[in-house]
This record gives structure tokens, sequence and C-alpha cells, in this order.
């Protein structure tokens, strides 16, 4: 409820003067400013969610990969362990047949050798 003074003052600049002097007085832009400013911080509010949210796929991708990763190690450990295991059966039936002895560190090494490994 504006008095009757300040409404006449209010008209007269808004028609007198630039808007921003208007608003200085108190005209309806004020209530635009708000509601302006009021949309502004739910924006901001928003990017920031986004932002958390983003992070967060982030991070649970990185654990996934991470995981995909060690399934993949395990099964490439099993897979060598496998044929490191035929390979040193294979070694120590030749040396049994010829009646060799070698160390089972000597027996490794031949191993990883015919495998290609160092």
């Amino acid at each position: 409820m504006l008095s009757a003074a300040r409404i006449t003052a209010t008209r007269a600049i808004s028609k007198t003067c630039p808007r921003a002097a208007a608003a200085a007085v108190g005209s309806r832009n004020m209530s635009g400013f708000s509601d302006s400013m009021k949309s502004k911080e739910r924006v901001e509010e928003e990017r920031y969610i986004r932002q958390q949210e983003h992070e967060a796929y982030l991070a649970r991708r990185a654990k996934e990969i991470a995981a995909e990763e060690a399934k993949e190690h395990d099964e490439e450990q099993k897979l060598h362990d496998e044929a490191m295991h035929a390979t040193i059966d294979e070694l120590f039936g030749v040396l049994a047949k010829t009646g060799d002895k070698i160390s089972d560190l000597g027996v490794e090494n031949l191993a990883l050798w015919k495998l290609g490994k160092k």
C-alpha cells in the first residue's frame, strides 16, 4: 500500500527519468529484480547439483573400470599360471626320462624361457 505521494513520485520519475532512477524510488522493478535473483540462485544450485552428480558418476565409473581391469588381470594371471604348470610338468617329465636334476628355480626359468617371457 503505497501512499499517494509515493505513487505520484514514482509515476513522475518513471516518465522523466531512466528506469534505473525509477527503480531506486521503489517501482515495480524491485520485484522483478528479486525474481531475477531467485532465478539466478536456482540456476546456480542446479549447476552445482549437476556438477556433484557428474563427479559422483566419474567416481563410480572409475571404480567400475578398476574392477574390470582387476578381473581381466586375474584372468590373465590364471591363464599364465595354467601355462606355467603345464610347461613345468612337461619339463619334469623330460628330466625324469633323462635322469637329470635341476633346481626348482632353474625349472621355473626354463618354463618362462619356453613361454617366451623374461
